[in-house]
């Protein structure tokens, strides 16, 4: 699952058009066996005339002039940002330039893109438990190579690393120096370990800091050691505060409380072995309501790699892998992995997002009107040439505004994925109507 293929972005095509009395055309729609676009004869919303703006448009508000039909079509790419503002005046400068006093008419196109890896924060959500290090003492095998745990240590070339520090440094090796990306980590076992998590920072902070050669296998390759007995093998982590068991909901709990506040698009990648034996009467319901709340973040992709080991001989945990595949909400949001290395191959491969197509809504907002007027989406689907890509297009709407003033229009597209997380485009547009 390549974390290019994990991100949406919403690629935003705007129809601006000069409006007198003749009627006009939106855009096709892209994708095949879709809704039809909007028809030459269908009027476009004006958001001043619903009936419970009124008082407004009579007491003098915006009302749009005349003008004839023009079309100034404007492709934004996907490596832009989910959210973008644009200004339409009759201005040099403005990003679309009209006529004084036109008659403007808009129609937002966009697509939720699977290829952008910039402008974005990434979470590791990485299990301690006592499982993800070695189940027993073994006297010949103290020195990192050994492991009977889910998360065997491996040698790089002459290099120890293990699953965890492996996967973590494949998805960083898809960023190119210049990206907009931050990096954070979430650490638990029984509870968060607070030693070994980390607010998101810039990328290149996060690699000089906790993917440094004196630290970065105490970073992703420690565990919590069962018992005290298990002191002296290599990567335990003594905390009188943590025990070794696994607690989903203090994991996702932190998770929200670090991505709340984050603006743009947010990808958690959860790599576990086991099923949650901490966190509350029901382990296993707090983790699902915790996650639930998670998900509630906008524009948030949440990954989950089921860590086990067939090498160590333990017996494959049908039960918490299914458990894990409820709790994130989507079985194609979740991987099984038998080894470590596979573990940093899952998390390069690429896996398509899925979307509900009638879980799909928009809204129009502009001041001084009331505070949303629904917009109609005209299509949403798979992109034709694309399948990881799915298009939507809005209504036509005009866009309003008096004399020289400057007034924001914003328009927000909402879709729901399948394991039910929200993804947003956000547009702002900002009209002058005449200088």
């Amino acid at each position: 699952m390549k974390l290019i293929g994990l991100i949406p972005l919403l690629a935003l095509t705007l129809l601006i058009a000069h409006c007198g009395g003749s009627k006009f055309k939106a855009g096709s729609a892209s994708a095949t066996g879709s809704p039809p676009s909007l028809a030459f004869d269908e009027t476009p919303l004006d958001i001043s005339k619903l009936p419970n703006n009124l008082d407004t448009r009579d007491s003098g508000g915006p009302i749009p002039g005349t003008s004839t039909l023009v079309e100034s079509p404007s492709d934004l790419s996907c490596e832009m940002s989910s959210e973008k503002t644009i200004r339409v005046s009759p201005e040099e400068n403005a990003d679309i330039k009209v006529q004084n006093d036109a008659r403007v008419v808009m129609n937002v196109k966009g697509r939720f893109c699977p290829t952008v890896s910039d402008n974005l924060t990434v979470l590791f959500i990485i299990d301690f438990s006592g499982s993800m290090g070695p189940n027993t003492p073994d006297p010949g095998s103290m020195s990192f190579q050994p492991a009977t745990g889910n998360d065997p240590r491996t040698m790089v070339g002459n290099v120890k690393s293990c699953g965890r520090l492996q996967a973590v440094e494949a998805i960083l090796a898809k960023f190119k120096a210049g990206d907009k990306v931050n990096v954070g980590t979430v650490t638990f076992a029984s509870n968060i370990v607070r030693s070994h998590t980390t607010a998101p920072v810039d990328a290149e902070t996060f690699k000089s800091t906790r993917l440094d050669e004196a630290s970065k296998l105490s970073n992703f390759c420690s565990y919590i050691p069962p018992d005290p007995s298990y002191a002296n093998q290599e990567m335990a982590v003594n905390n009188a505060n943590v025990s070794g068991s696994t607690n989903y909901a203090a994991a996702f709990d932190q998770a929200y409380d670090f991505l709340r506040n984050v603006k743009g698009r947010k990808a958690v990648y959860f790599i576990t072995d086991g099923r949650p034996t901490a966190g509350g009467g029901d382990p296993v319901a707090a983790g699902r309501n915790a996650a639930a709340k998670l998900k509630t973040i906008e524009n948030l992709f949440f990954n989950a790699f089921f860590l086990q080991n067939k090498q160590s001989g333990l017996q494959e945990d049908k039960q918490g892998f299914d458990n894990l595949v409820q709790t994130i909400g989507a079985p194609e949001r979740v991987v099984r992995v038998d080894s470590a290395a596979q573990l940093a191959v899952e998390v390069g491969k690429d896996q398509a997002v899925s979307f509900d197509p009638t879980q799909i809504s928009a809204t129009l907002t502009v001041e001084p009107y009331e505070p949303e007027a629904d917009l109609k989406v005209l299509s949403f689907a798979q992109d034709a040439a694309n399948p990881k890509a799915w298009v939507f297009e809005t209504q036509t709407f005009v866009l309003l505004g008096k004399g020289d003033d400057v007034y924001p229009h914003v328009v927000k597209v909402a879709a729901k994925a399948k394991d039910g997380t929200m993804h947003t485009s956000l547009v702002r547009i900002l009209y002058q109507k005449s200088l």
